[in-house]
């Protein structure tokens, strides 16, 4: 893979895994545009497990304190009542109840959905599909005269549920999570800060088994493109992060659902010509 074509794709992965507009979606384009070829799994692998580490790059002091909490007040402890716990350990405790709807879905039917759903029609379509559910969150919140800012256990839940549609190419993962959080009652700022603490495990374990399933081939193609590919796409992932928790506090997501489905339309172009 020559290096330009890393640092593209590098490029597109940091920057469409965390802003709501579908990373799969603009990696079916880009090869489209450019006439390139299908890029191996591995480099696949490796573009979102740099992803994963910008993640744990702009979040690790949350992540410590999530876990020093979770640790002293659930596992440490003989605290029975979630009342007992302090708000760092309700949050690690929500992430994992949030994160096991998209883990059970995508273990047992992960596979079949992107094998059934990758051709570019579909892309365009789970596109669309995603802008609808990210304008139904903005008008059911622009309704709203009470919005929280604390995540309870069965929002965390009910935002994982929402999580699922994420393994849907074109939907976007941040796009449903936050989506769900508002629709649910939580405020716009709060919603995307727990869509990327959610985030973080599945995004994580996907990567490491993706990376068991394929490590074999690193062996066989040019690591350079690889770790190229990989610093691009880690360095644009921190700007992508920050950019989108400092939109969304003076700003709706309507400028991303109109790009969505401009790009959807486009899609469609492009299998139509």
């Amino acid at each position: 893979m020559p290096l330009f074509q890393a640092i593209i794709l590098g490029i597109v992965q940091g920057a469409t895994e965390f802003i709501p507009v579908s990373s799969s979606g603009h990696l079916v384009v880009f090869p489209l545009l450019f006439g390139w070829a299908e890029q191996p799994l591995v480099f696949d692998t490796t573009m979102h497990l740099a992803t994963v580490f910008a993640l744990l790059f702009c979040f690790w002091k949350d992540i410590i304190n999530i876990l020093r909490a979770f640790f002293a007040d659930v596992l440490s402890s003989h605290r029975f009542s979630l009342k007992e716990y302090s708000s760092e350990a309700l949050l690690g405790l929500n992430i994992i109840i949030g994160s096991i709807p998209v883990a059970l879905v995508g273990y047992f039917w992960g596979d079949a959905i992107e094998n059934q759903f990758r051709a570019v029609v579909f892309v365009a379509i789970f596109l669309v599909f995603g802008s609808v559910l990210m304008f139904v969150s903005e008008k059911q919140f622009s309704k709203r005269l009470v919005v929280k800012d604390e995540v309870s256990t069965g929002k965390g839940f009910g935002i994982g549920l929402f999580q699922v549609f994420s393994l849907l190419p074109g939907v976007s993962r941040s796009g449903s999570t936050i989506s769900g959080g508002m629709i649910l009652g939580i405020s716009r700022k709060d919603a995307t800060r727990f869509s990327f603490l959610l985030s973080i495990p599945v995004l994580l374990m996907a990567g490491i088994l993706n990376l068991l399933r394929s490590y074999k081939y690193l062996m066989l193609i040019n690591i350079l493109p690889l770790a190229v590919g990989f610093l691009a796409a880690f360095i644009v992932g921190i700007i992508s992060i920050n950019f989108l928790i400092k939109f969304v506090r003076t700003n709706t997501l309507y400028p991303f659902i109109i790009y969505r489905v401009l790009l959807a339309g486009f899609l469609i172009f492009l299998v139509l010509r």
